[in-house]
């Protein structure tokens, strides 16, 4: 799905109105799609989820929380897959459809650069989201089913970091944009799952050292220290 379009007075022209770019998102938000019964079906599921862990996904627990039959679960969601799919994007919907709406006003180059790191930089206080969603990851990657879905997720999450981080006259990121996308999506979680470990944890400095390496190497066109470039 496509997020819409934002619009907001361009600077300085007294009320111009300036369409901006809208950013594809991988998957929509199920819940609005749903039947009331199935919307109250994945409802409880994350409860559950929250609550109790992947193990206690069961059709019994599922429907005991949400008051239903359990035949109702494979009626709406066809199979525990769909059901968990369902649940992966309804998880991370909001997140995602916030952080777009938050960095698609910014204008592109420097400004864009600096709201993604400091979006990062907040995610590790969401502690509700990343629990869940680091409950789900091992058992979404031993699915030949949902595996995909998983790495389609991440895939539009790199090419969302290499867009923000792209230069504002580029069309398309830089070769030495997209590795650097990678790495900043893998720090962002890590950092996350560490903070979910121990949350007295301080990760200020190493955010900080983060955001050097990383708009160091933007730009500077991904050239190394000796002004070889970096493959």
């Amino acid at each position: 799905m496509r997020i819409d379009a934002i619009a907001r007075p361009a600077t300085g022209d007294g009320g111009e109105v300036v369409t901006l770019t809208r950013y594809e998102l991988p998957f929509d938000d199920p819940t609005p799609h749903l039947a009331p019964t199935a919307a109250r079906i994945l409802e409880a599921a994350k409860r559950v989820l929250a609550r109790d862990g992947f193990r206690a996904l069961t059709f019994e627990s599922i429907a005991r929380e949400a008051g239903e039959n359990p035949a109702l679960i494979r009626y709406h969601f066809g199979s525990k897959a769909g059901l968990i799919a369902a649940l992966v994007d309804s998880v991370l919907y909001q997140e995602a459809a916030e952080l777009i709406e938050q960095l698609t006003p910014v204008p592109a180059g420097e400004p864009r650069r600096e709201a993604l790191l400091s979006q990062h930089e907040g995610l590790p206080e969401d502690v509700d989201t990343y629990r869940n969603f680091f409950e789900l990851i091992p058992h979404v990657l031993r699915d030949d089913q949902l595996r995909p879905h998983l790495r389609g997720l991440f895939d539009w999450y790199r090419k969302l970091d290499a867009w923000a981080l792209k230069d504002a006259g580029d069309k398309e990121p830089a070769a030495h944009i997209e590795p650097m996308a990678l790495l900043t999506v893998a720090i962002a979680d890590g950092i996350a799952l560490q903070k979910l470990a121990d949350p007295e944890l301080d990760v200020g400095p190493a955010f900080a050292l983060w955001r050097r390496l990383v708009l160091g190497h933007v730009e500077s066109g991904g050239e190394s220290s000796s002004g070889d470039q970096v493959d």
